[in-house]
């Protein structure tokens, strides 16, 4: 699609409206330079998402079925092709698989671009020992890395304990431990060996989490490192800063992988050494963060894979940010399907 046409009637669409990633990811949008004139649809599994209703950008909000169901690839495609799509964020964990995969499928029944990686970027940003074998091939560093039963090799490598247990394919900080001792180990053990990794302790209480974006050649357009603190899984508050050591590790990790878009890369200081150790093919709830400061990769992917322009994304700015509660107001009939029964949720 060439530039000319940038200033087309340009319908996006963004999935997960009830969800803290797709509302920064509508934010965002918003913030870009297409957000006064974009049509946004939206969906969500349920009638109510805060994301149905925080500008009048959005001309469309859809019910669909989770991303599990059969159906959930088939309502996406019938969204796309009746209101002429021309891309898709995923705005939730789950969705990433279900639109990564079918890809393909939906751009050509639709037209619609899914802005997210190929299946097995994917696959590999959300399983913790494909991640460790990956970065192991392109020789990147990771703290060693094992399935549950060969806790044994690991204790070898590291020298004993303390080790971190945590769930194989996970979102949201759920079920990670710090084990001390043998008998913490099988008391903790949450899942069947092989949906358990364990990780070499990384001795460090400094953490960033850092994105790179890469154009549709693979090459990185951008590393912006943020420290922050985690609630509920999601980055309540923290600092954009410009940690050299961060930013070439990040580029290191984007440059082999060649992710399409948006890269994620979790990671420690220890001794000087930025060490990630787990890793997320996809944008995050903090891109309207980013975008604030100048690293809109939102805008970015919509410049670079609807409209073929180039993107540089090394211009923006430190700074500081926390999250708070805000409202959002609307009538009954603005819900999708119309009457909403409270009694539901309450």
């Amino acid at each position: 699609m060439c530039s000319n046409k940038i200033n087309m009637n340009l319908n996006i669409l963004v999935t997960g409206a009830g969800s803290t990633m797709g509302q920064s990811v509508l934010k965002a949008l918003l913030m870009s330079k297409y957000g006064k004139s974009v049509n946004i649809h939206v969906t969500n599994s349920e009638q109510l998402g805060a994301g149905y209703f925080i500008s009048d950008r959005i001309v469309g909000r859809h019910i669909v079925p989770v991303a599990k169901d059969t159906s959930y690839i088939d309502a996406i495609i019938n969204i796309c092709k009746e209101n002429s799509i021309a891309g898709i964020f995923s705005g939730t964990e789950h969705e990433i698989y279900a639109l990564s995969n079918a890809a393909k499928r939906i751009k050509e029944e639709s037209g619609a671009i899914v802005f997210l990686s190929r299946p097995e970027i994917v696959d590999l940003g959300t399983d913790k020992y494909k991640t460790y074998l990956a970065f192991k091939k392109y020789d990147l560093p990771f703290p060693e890395t094992v399935l549950f039963d060969d806790y044994k090799k690991l204790l070898d490598i590291t020298g004993g304990y303390p080790i971190f247990m945590k769930p194989r394919i996970s979102s949201a900080s759920r079920n990670i431990y710090k084990i001390n001792s043998e008998e913490e180990l099988f008391a903790k053990k949450f899942a069947d060996s092989e949906n358990i990794v364990l990780q070499e302790f990384l001795d460090s209480d400094i953490e960033y989490t850092a994105e790179a974006f890469c154009d549709k050649e693979g090459n990185v357009a951008g590393v912006i490192p943020m420290i922050r603190n985690l609630e509920y899984g999601m980055s309540y508050y923290g600092k954009i800063d410009d940690n050299s050591e961060v930013i070439n590790v990040t580029r290191k990790v984007a440059a082999a992988l060649k992710p399409e878009g948006a890269i994620n890369v979790q990671m420690r200081i220890v001794n000087g050494r930025a060490i990630p150790f787990e890793i997320n093919t996809r944008f995050s709830s903090t891109e309207c963060v980013r975008a604030h400061y100048g690293f809109n990769s939102v805008e970015a992917a919509i410049d670079n894979y609807l409209f073929d322009l180039p993107v540089d994304l090394n211009n923006w700015k430190k700074g500081m940010f926390m999250r708070y509660w805000e409202e959002c107001y609307f009538e009954e009939n603005d819900i999708p399907g119309g009457h909403f029964d409270i009694n539901t949720v309450l």
